[in-house]
């Protein structure tokens, strides 16, 4: 039985969306149990008796607000109790939606790092246009990586495409400027350079940001700060369009063509809905940690769990113990 820490206090809407979602989640997965972290008073004003959830009663709440300082003085936070629960293998994997900063500075001091990896990455999925998807970390656990990092990233990023995503030989390339090999700063430059020497993963150069969408690489690689500033990029550019295409298509000289295009604009909004990839798994720590978004609904919520359930399914961690030390 697969055990889920899930932090249920600390974001943006209400508590119903986490409780609805982890009631669907246990429903559609027989095997995987759930364990709900939080205020108990809050929790069973929305449980049923039906529902067979495990509670863990939390009497802090660490904020979107808070900084990791602040948090860490809070001893009996729900996010604290939940990754607690994993340290102690009382749960195989911890999901919370809570403040991204205080979620990675916690887990880190609790879990510590895979030997040789010296930073944690996060790992989303994105969708894309050829509907295979693609992995980019990192997207914020850092602001600065160097070239050893972005190796790192690499190998970790294979691992997880190889496993939990099920892709044979996944492609991996490095976020720059440009694809020309004399492009980019010294980093990426540097960690080209070992990239192409390493023969235990698929490495293809470099893409540039404007090719990413069309999913033609399984793995993207980058430092925090670029990344994290990529994902918000198309996150907001995909949503802008949406609504650019809804709201001109509510015309009333385009109602006929909106009708006569309604399934076409509906299967584009399907395929590029990152609700569907929500979640970020933090590679490179000794146990398995997904962020949720701190604004998460219902069905990302859904996807986070799936995402715990299929990294601890797989033993992700383990995997990338003995990928990262075997002898290339």
């Amino acid at each position: 039985m697969i055990k889920i820490a899930f932090d249920i206090m600390g974001f943006e809407n209400d508590i119903t969306e986490a409780i609805n979602a982890a009631r669907k989640f246990v429903k559609k997965y027989s095997d995987t149990q759930i364990i709900l972290v939080g205020n108990q008073e809050e929790i069973e004003k929305v449980i049923n008796q039906n529902d067979k959830f495990e509670v863990i009663n939390a009497s802090e709440v660490i904020s979107q607000t808070d900084n990791p300082l602040l948090a860490i003085r809070k001893k009996d936070s729900s996010m604290l109790k939940a990754i607690k629960m994993v340290k102690d293998n009382l749960a195989d994997a911890v999901v919370s939606p809570g403040s991204t900063p205080c979620f990675v500075s916690i887990s880190y001091s609790n879990f510590g790092m895979i030997e040789n990896i010296s930073k944690p990455a996060f790992n989303p999925t994105f969708p894309s246009a050829n509907l295979k998807g693609f992995n980019m970390l990192d997207v914020g656990a850092n602001k600065i990586c160097d070239e050893y990092d972005l190796v790192n990233f690499a190998l970790m990023g294979h691992v997880y495409a190889k496993l939990v995503r099920q892709i044979e030989n996944p492609s991996i390339k490095l976020l720059n400027i440009g694809t020309e090999d004399y492009k980019g700063l010294d980093i990426i430059q540097n960690a080209h350079k070992i990239l192409k020497d390493e023969k235990r993963i698929n490495y293809q150069g470099f893409i540039e940001s404007g090719k990413l969408l069309l999913g033609e690489t399984d793995v993207i690689c980058t430092d925090g700060f670029t990344g994290n500033i990529c994902l918000k990029a198309m996150e907001g550019s995909l949503k802008i369009l949406s609504n650019e295409i809804k709201r001109n298509l509510l015309k009333p000289y385009n109602i006929l063509g909106a009708i006569f295009s309604y399934n076409a604009f509906r299967k584009v909004k399907n395929t590029f809905d990152y609700k569907n990839y929500a979640g970020a798994l933090v590679l490179g720590l000794n146990k398995i940690a997904i962020k949720a978004h701190g604004s998460a609904d219902e069905k990302e919520f859904m996807s986070a769990l799936e995402l715990a359930r299929n990294s601890a399914k797989y033993n992700i961690v383990e995997e990338i113990k003995k990928f990262i030390n075997e002898k290339k």
